[in-house]
């Protein structure tokens, strides 16, 4: 019995063609993008006529490229098509090039175009153009034809959704997955994925320029980070003064859904007025910060996930009351970067502001803790969270959160401090 993505592409393999001669250019270049490899680049400089019509181009040696601004950032790795240009009676909306690096998990490419159809429709009218289409698999609302390189080979391999290749395992994906309301548009990209070096972008990516390729880089290490100076000097230590010497937590979250997550331990560490906190999810995951009262972050680094670099705050503006008046807004806005910097990387600004709530007794907070905690209600992006400051230590500590639709209250199963 035949499946019904098999169904779809045969009964529509079956129909005459309706191509007209302008419609070819892009036929083809689709059709070679479909292989994930350089013959799409190859293609757009044959068709290069037809296509500057419609995008900007580069061009080097024999390859050319639909340019955008910044495959590395999320704002400037697309371009709109001009002129509605359809392909087998889709639209095409747009054309992306992305690229991320996540340590670890591997780095990732994704290439391709926004068409202004579901997924179902797009494997449907676009199959004759897809090379190797009886390996397009239907996983979900999505479609996927992946592979994984063997040696000098690209061996065919089912789905995996959800795992990471990491850095010791490369595969190549075509993907149809479903974008916007109601997944009314479809991202048709294709993915290089986990171990890419440079003689494998030399190979199947003739528009990455040679500045652009993967370099081992020496671990960075989260205290040879400096702070610059005058993100120090914002920084007001008479309202935000730890006075404790170390201080351990360990907390359960409880999901509003009666889910609790697995136990995390934090440890401070006090040093000139700042906190060095560690966050420990596993033996294989934590987090280091630098902040002040656990409120503002000036670095931060992911240990088991990630590249291995530091965010660092660059710049800070900040507004803190004068003392812990009932209704007042302490603010800070930051500017972060990467550390060490790499080709494309753009700064990042977050907005912090905790609007200071009523005062109540640090005990409710844990037993063990004196004198009394003030409730900061906080936002930071799309993440909220309700903090008790504990007026006795000069440290904050998370009660709820909120991201997004996921809303889980902490507990705190044991604490204890020096001073």
């Amino acid at each position: 019995m035949r499946s019904p993505l098999c169904a779809a592409i045969c009964a529509f393999a079956l129909l005459p063609s309706f191509a007209h001669a302008d419609d070819r250019p892009l036929e083809d270049t689709f059709a070679a993008f479909s292989r994930c490899d350089a013959q799409f680049f190859s293609s757009l400089q044959a068709n290069a006529d037809a296509w500057r019509s419609l995008a900007p181009l580069g061009h080097s040696g024999r390859a050319a490229w639909i340019a955008v601004g910044n495959r590395a950032s999320s704002t400037a790795n697309s371009v709109d098509l001009k002129n509605s240009p359809t392909l087998a009676g889709l639209k095409l909306l747009s054309y992306f090039d992305e690229s991320s690096d996540l340590g670890t998990l591997g780095r990732y490419l994704y290439w391709g175009f926004m068409v202004d159809a579901s997924p179902d429709r797009v494997a449907q009218q676009l199959s004759p153009l897809i090379a190797d289409r009886e390996r397009l698999q239907q996983d979900g609302p999505a479609y996927v034809r992946s592979e994984v390189k063997a040696g000098d080979r690209w061996l065919a391999v089912r789905t995996q959704s959800g795992s990471a290749p990491g850095t010791s395992r490369l595969e190549r994906v075509l993907l149809l997955e479903p974008e916007g309301p109601r997944g009314a548009q479809t991202r048709v990209s294709c993915s290089l994925q986990g171990a890419i070096d440079g003689e494998l972008l030399a190979e199947l990516r003739p528009d990455i320029p040679l500045a652009e390729y993967p370099r081992p880089t020496a671990p960075t290490q989260f205290d040879d980070v400096a702070v610059p100076p005058t993100v120090l000097k914002e920084l007001d230590a008479s309202l935000l003064q730890p006075r404790f010497k170390s201080l351990t937590y360990t907390f359960q979250s409880l999901k509003d859904n009666g889910e609790r997550t697995t136990p995390v331990t934090i440890r401070f560490e006090a040093k000139d007025g700042l906190l060095r906190k560690t966050e420990i999810y596993s033996d294989k995951f934590w987090v280091d910060r630098l902040t002040q009262a656990n409120l503002i972050q000036l670095k931060s680094k992911m240990n088991g996930v990630g590249d291995g670099r530091v965010l660092l705050t660059q710049s800070l503006e900040s507004s803190l009351p004068l003392g812990w008046i009932l209704g007042r807004t302490l603010k800070a806005n930051l500017v972060m970067e990467e550390f060490p910097a790499k080709p494309g990387d753009e700064p990042s600004e977050s907005e912090l502001s905790c609007k200071i709530g009523q005062r109540f007794p640090a005990r409710e907070v844990f037993a063990s803790l004196a004198g009394d905690a003030i409730r900061l209600e906080c936002i930071q992006g799309n993440y909220r969270t309700t903090r008790a400051y504990i007026e006795d230590l000069g440290v904050a500590l998370d009660l709820e959160s909120t991201s997004g639709s996921t809303h889980q209250k902490n507990e705190i199963a044991s604490l204890e401090f020096s001073r």
